[in-house]
């Protein structure tokens, strides 16, 4: 009777599990939607002379399998709080931040460009797949705008491509102030292209092997002024290491009446001139500032960080403050070498032996690329002796090495010719920063007299450690 008992209780939670779990998979709902954060916080964009330009983050959430695309709209028009009849149009802009999408396209332009009502943002790839990106939004030419506090709202619209879903639009408040008696700052813009305030560099990643700063200047003067850069500090990492000022360069480009450095100019530690106006005060509306890595290859991997600050030098009065842009250098691991045998030839190998003719040799040079700082080593694997087609092999005592230096760091190990020995052996070790190094293997084989003539090889693996 107990046994029944527990038999029926165990039958009835089987079927109360299957009641729980079917519906799950009957009615599983689509979800198309979309949602914006502020990449500063908060719960409207607010813009004002101290923080002219924002970002936010666009984020679609889809499981529908169906192309979807997302447009900007001008729901509220960017009107003064105390006098309606003025408004911002042309001042208040947009850019897209490239690479912050994963699937799609994303059609914003990069500079910044004034907004127009249902301008296409983003169209997904054709599967829909999920997506998010970053616009950032601004104030330009704000002594063009009356002061006061001006409200206006926008638009995002998610709309399936070929579909008769329903769309999905969501608001966004935007707030500006332009204060009374703009300063000069306000009569030139600096920002970076592709971020919100940082210079971007990556050695490894393709988009962000250069970073461009834009430079808009509006508003009269009279007389020759310069716009400076200046790094506030060394550029370091969290572990305390430094990076060379001359590991950055950068080129002024898109200029046409002042004088720039329209050539590579490494980075340095003092301030530099990087535009000069006419001496009239005449000057270029719009210009570029391109910043590359340069030479990085003996820096240790890690991530750089400073600041650079722009300033504007008017004549007979103090430098003034435009803007300061965080710097940020992302030097990524290297730990590898450069194989270079002879004639690339894929293992050692001697072509047409005969007896008693003179000794052979066959040169291999090995480049070891490191920025880890740490000590490494090279080895060697012989596969085998030196053994023809037909199997005939060459006694070990007639293979030599000898390894040579090319302005070698590190600790050669056959200074001299020593036998090649089957299995493994420690070559080469570095310095102990683990700096790149550079050496020379030289093979020798003296031919027996006993030797049956023909092509006689091996097969050799090379191999990089950490110690």
């Amino acid at each position: 009777m107990k046994s029944t008992a527990q038999s029926i209780k165990l039958f009835l939670s089987c079927l109360t599990f299957l009641f729980v779990l079917i519906p799950n998979k009957l009615f599983a709902v689509d979800v198309l939607d979309l949602s914006w954060t502020l990449t500063e916080g908060g719960y409207r964009l607010e813009l004002d002379s101290a923080s002219p330009h924002k970002g936010v983050k666009l984020e679609i959430t889809s499981n529908i399998a169906t192309q979807y695309e997302v447009t900007a709209s001008i729901i509220k028009p960017l009107e003064n709080k105390d006098n309606p009849e003025k408004l911002i149009s042309d001042n208040f802009v947009l850019r897209g931040l490239i690479g912050t999408n994963k699937f799609g396209n994303l059609r914003v332009p990069t500079n910044d460009s004034p907004l127009r009502t249902n301008d296409i943002l983003y169209v997904s790839n054709t599967a829909g797949s999920p997506d998010s990106f970053t616009l950032v939004y601004g104030i330009i030419n704000k002594e063009e705008i009356a002061p006061g506090n001006y409200f206006g709202r926008l638009g995002f619209t998610l709309r399936p491509v070929g579909s008769a879903r329903q769309t999905v639009t969501k608001i966004l408040d935007v707030y500006i102030t332009i204060a009374q008696g703009e300063s000069e700052k306000a009569k030139i813009e600096i920002a970076p292209l592709n971020s919100l305030r940082t210079i971007s560099l990556n050695s490894q990643k393709e988009n962000l092997q250069s970073a461009d700063v834009s430079i808009k200047i509006n508003g009269a003067f009279n007389d020759l002024f310069n716009i400076k850069q200046i790094v506030t500090a060394p550029l370091e990492s969290n572990e305390g290491s430094q990076l060379d000022y001359s590991a950055l360069n950068f080129i002024v480009k898109e200029v046409n009446k002042g004088q720039s450095l329209d050539q590579r100019t490494p980075l340095l530690a003092q301030a530099q001139a990087i535009y000069t106006s006419k001496p009239n005060g005449e000057y270029d509306n719009d210009f570029i500032i391109t910043y590359r890595l340069s030479d990085i290859a003996k820096t240790k991997a890690g991530k750089y960080r400073s600041r650079i600050q722009y300033l504007l030098d008017e004549t007979g009065k103090i430098p003034l403050l435009l803007e300061t842009l965080d710097l940020e250098v992302e030097l990524e691991r290297i730990f590898d070498f450069i194989l270079t045998p002879q004639d690339n030839l894929p293992g050692i190998s001697f072509a047409n032996l005969k007896p008693k003719e003179p000794p052979r040799k066959n040169e291999v040079i090995i480049e070891v690329l490191s920025n880890i700082n740490k000590q490494y080593q090279i080895s060697q694997n012989v596969h085998s002796d030196l053994t023809n087609k037909e199997g005939s092999v060459i006694a070990a005592k007639y293979f030599t090495l000898k390894t040579e230096s090319i302005d070698t760091k590190g600790t050669l190990k056959f200074p001299v010719p020593q036998e090649v020995k089957k299995g493994d052996t420690i070559l080469f070790i570095s310095d102990s920063a683990g700096a790149p190094d550079k050496f020379k293997l030289i093979y020798e084989l003296t031919c027996p007299l006993d030797i049956i003539a023909g092509d006689y090889s091996t097969r050799i693996i090379y191999s990089l450690l950490e110690i």
